[in-house]
């Protein structure tokens, strides 16, 4: 499929008739992936990366809490503080991107962008930077597609205090993933009582969760892993 990555198999069918049938979802969108510690989204998103490979692709990633699984990938990398200008790296080249036309797919991967906001809202100084990446989300959101300027984030937990209030940007994501048991309000917020059938008699776990694909009905979503070698050829 013409600008789609698999991003795993229907893990419904999977389960209960042993069907292996590929999720394709498109390259040039915004991505938002929640599960909590050991849900498997590091793994996950390093899949995807690899099914990136293929394009004509600008990788910018900020990996706050240091976690090294994402070390490498691209010279657009930063950890800790040092992700705030990384951020704002990517807003310039975003604002002098013009609409239209053949280029590079741009991608900002921010890994715990909630963790992210949360150490900067800690200090007045601090809370300017965090709302700063706010609004800065919000813009690339609603705007980037015309760009081909995409977001992908990564966190524990969702929380709509990610974005500003009246900004309406989580509904702009154009594939939601959640690994794992989700909590009530997270599942909520993200999948917007969103249900399909049989979902109660699956097991989620390590890389099993749910996907929302813009314009598609929610499914049960089990996700591939990278081996060793795979992983390597990221670096």
């Amino acid at each position: 499929m013409n600008n789609h990555i698999m991003i795993g198999y229907d893990y419904q069918l999977f389960n209960v008739q042993g069907l292996k049938i590929p999720l394709y979802a498109p390259i040039d969108g915004h991505y938002i992936i929640v599960g909590g510690s050991g849900s498997g989204k590091s793994t996950t998103v390093l899949y995807w990366l690899y099914k990136c490979r293929k394009y004509n692709l600008k990788l910018y990633i900020a990996d706050f809490k240091a976690s090294k699984e994402f070390k490498g990938i691209s010279d657009n990398f930063a950890e800790f503080e040092d992700c705030y200008d990384l951020i704002k790296k990517y807003y310039e080249d975003f604002l002098t991107t013009p609409e239209g036309g053949d280029r590079k797919i741009n991608i900002l991967l921010i890994d715990e962008i909630a963790g992210l906001l949360t150490h900067f809202s800690m200090t007045k100084e601090g809370k300017q930077k965090a709302d700063e990446i706010r609004n800065i989300m919000s813009s690339i959101l609603m705007l980037g597609r015309s760009r081909k300027c995409f977001i992908w984030l990564s966190m524990q937990r969702y929380t709509a205090s990610i974005f500003p209030s009246s900004s309406g940007s989580a509904d702009n994501f154009h594939v939601c993933v959640g690994l794992g048991r989700m909590t009530v309000d997270g599942r909520k917020g993200l999948f917007a009582g969103e249900h399909f059938e049989g979902e109660e008699e699956l097991l989620f776990g390590m890389g099993k969760g749910i996907v929302l694909i813009d314009g598609q009905p929610l499914r049960s979503l089990i996700c591939s892993q990278l081996n060793g070698d795979l992983s390597k050829s990221l670096k």
